[in-house]
């Protein structure tokens, strides 16, 4: 039975309609579904018969239930964010295959932009406020989604090398017209990733101190807006966990922002987000800690999606895919278009016979993102626009631990004022 029948059945859905099935950054397997009883959001993962489970395999499952947890408890508590409400949850089975499967249900149906304007992102920041607000109705599920949270983090850290040589090929050779300064890319890359594994935030008091309830993938793809531009729902909270405030808005800001946000704006987003709290549960940090923060956590949302690339375990069933290259490509351009589509295709595989001949989109964040924009992009000024908002962020987290970031020093009460006011 297809997985559209088999759900209309289960959940007594009428006049369904199924949307084009995705698998989230962690594998995770989801499955829109219009009805007239409203929006549902199915995701299943297989199910494993065994304690101890290889790497990637035990990450998939940590996401899984990690999400699950935030819907269950974020629903029972009745916190009103922007997140698609529990449903139900159950097993289904194929043949000797199991899957564990959680239902969301959302009022209405949005769709991700691929950046966000600023309205929109002070959007989402008042939604951030409130997740961090009810930060002490949720203290119990946080010992369970950090557990979680160390398992995937755990295979992040395996694959990390092998994702930086793929982004490194990627930039020196014919995808390098795309960026300013190719070949200064793979040294602050280095950079970047010296600094994070010396400096840990485990071992950082401060940070200890403030943490809270993190998304930990938030981006313009995980945000879904109605047509009138009204944030709906945030998706995808499989990488929930105990982090610092800024987490969340560094990640959105560096991912989906114009350069110019960025650079110049960021703080009146925080200054949103800030305020809406202080009206909710006021923090025990000021606004002018975010600003510092936000420079200090830039480096990790930069590199934040390059370990998540080859999070796949090897597939049981294939779906059809199709790769066109070029007949004029270069030889190492066609293998590098070839090993990093295969890696993303692999990604997309459905350990599950529901799902047959179709075409699976992938969530995607950061690096993978821009890697697959200038990989298969039609629209060469989307890809210009995506190297530079990408190109930039690395810049200015490399000049910022090197001491050679130019400070604004501006004011954090006074930033929300527009240039043009006197």
């Amino acid at each position: 039975m297809h997985i559209t029948d088999l759900m209309a059945k289960t959940l007594e859905l009428t006049n369904v309609t199924e949307l084009e099935p995705f698998a989230t950054i962690n594998g995770v397997t989801v499955v829109e579904l219009d009805a007239a009883e409203g929006h549902f959001r199915v995701h299943l993962v297989r199910d494993s018969e065994y304690l101890n489970v290889q790497l990637e395999e035990g990450s998939k499952l940590a996401a899984y239930y990690n999400s699950l947890f935030w819907h269950e408890i974020s629903t029972a508590e009745k916190i009103s964010i922007a997140s698609g409400q529990f449903y139900k949850r159950f097993r289904v089975s194929d043949g000797d295959v199991k899957h564990s499967v959680f239902v969301t249900k959302s009022e209405k149906r949005g769709s991700a932009r691929s950046r966000l304007t600023l309205p929109e992102l002070e959007q989402v920041a008042q939604e951030i406020a409130t997740l961090h607000a009810a930060n002490s109705r949720l203290s119990r599920c946080a010992m369970d989604v950090e557990e979680n949270y160390g398992n995937i983090k755990m295979y992040r850290k395996k694959i990390q090398r092998e994702v930086i040589e793929i982004l490194e090929s990627a930039v020196t050779q014919e995808l390098a017209r795309y960026f300013m300064n190719p070949a200064s890319i793979a040294q602050k890359v280095g950079i970047l990733t010296h600094h994070l594994e010396t400096h840990k935030e485990e071992d950082d008091e401060e940070n200890h101190q403030h943490k809270v309830i993190t998304h930990g993938r938030l981006s313009a793809d995980t945000c879904r807006f109605d047509e009138d531009g009204k944030l709906v729902e945030i998706t995808e909270w499989e990488n929930i966990h105990l982090g610092n405030p800024v987490e969340d808005l560094t990640n959105l800001l560096v991912t989906s922002a114009d350069v110019d946000i960025r650079r110049k704006k960021f703080m009146k987003v925080f200054q949103v987000y800030f305020y809406s709290l202080v009206d909710m549960h006021p923090p025990n940090f000021q606004l002018p800690d975010l600003k510092r923060w936000f420079k200090e956590f830039e480096a990790k949302a930069v590199m934040n999606g390059l370990v998540d690339v080859l999070k796949c375990e090897q597939p049981s069933y294939y779906c059809k895919i199709s790769v066109a290259l070029d007949a004029e490509a270069s030889n190492r351009t066609a293998e590098w278009l070839w090993c990093f589509s295969r890696t993303f295709f692999e990604i997309m595989i459905f350990n599950c016979a529901f799902f047959d001949e179709m075409q699976t989109p992938l969530s995607s964040d950061s690096i993978e993102s821009l890697l697959l924009t200038l990989a298969d992009s039609p629209d060469e000024n989307l890809k210009r626009e995506a190297a530079h908002r990408w190109e930039t962020s690395l810049d200015d987290s490399v000049d910022f631990l090197t001491g050679n970031y130019i400070s604004d020093h501006e004011h954090t009460f006074f930033s929300h004022k527009d240039e043009d006011e006197d």
